[in-house]
This record gives structure tokens, sequence and C-alpha cells, in this order.
């Protein structure tokens, strides 16, 4: 048995932003070069380690040579640096 389902037009896209959202002021961006990846995607894994397991803003880009990571800092102190800098080593470590 089938019950007829009213049908309404889908909601209108809201209407593309024009500029894009600044960069964050304080980030740590490392450029790491691919000699081998395990992992059929590595780019993504990155993003989705350092967004889960650190809870870091992470921008990860890249291809089979090359991979950039860009992370938002909470400030520019040597401390916050170099625990981003940790994390991103074991994100792509861990990512393969």
């Amino acid at each position: 048995m089938s019950s007829p389902t009213a049908l309404r037009p889908l909601d209108p896209t809201p209407k593309r932003p024009d500029e894009p959202v600044a960069l964050p002021h304080h980030r740590l961006t490392v450029e790491i070069d691919v000699r081998c990846a395990h992992l059929a995607n590595p780019v993504l894994a990155i993003a989705r380690l350092l967004a889960s397991e650190a809870q870091l803003f992470a921008h990860v880009s890249g291809d089979d040579e090359r991979i950039v990571v860009a992370v938002a800092l909470p400030d520019d102190t040597a401390v916050s640096r170099e625990n981003a800098a940790a994390w991103i080593r074991w994100g792509v470590h861990n990512a393969g």
C-alpha cells in the first residue's frame, strides 16, 4: 500500500559569499615531500586525524609529490608552534 506524498520545491540555495574567509593571523604551515604513501588519499587522512585527534583547524592540500599542511594557532608562542608541529608530524606519520 502506498500513500501520496505532498512534494514541495527545494528551498533556494543561499547566495555564495563574495569574499573567502580570511586566513587566521597565527598559523603554522608545513610543506612535506612525499616519498611513499601507503594510503590512497593521505591528504584526507591527515586532515581527518588532525581535526579529530588534535582538534586543530587545518587546511591540508597536495598531491603525490608534496603535501602542505596549514594549521591555525591560538597565539604565536614557541610552545604553540612546537605543539602544532608535533601534532602534524604525528598525523603525517599515522596517515602513512
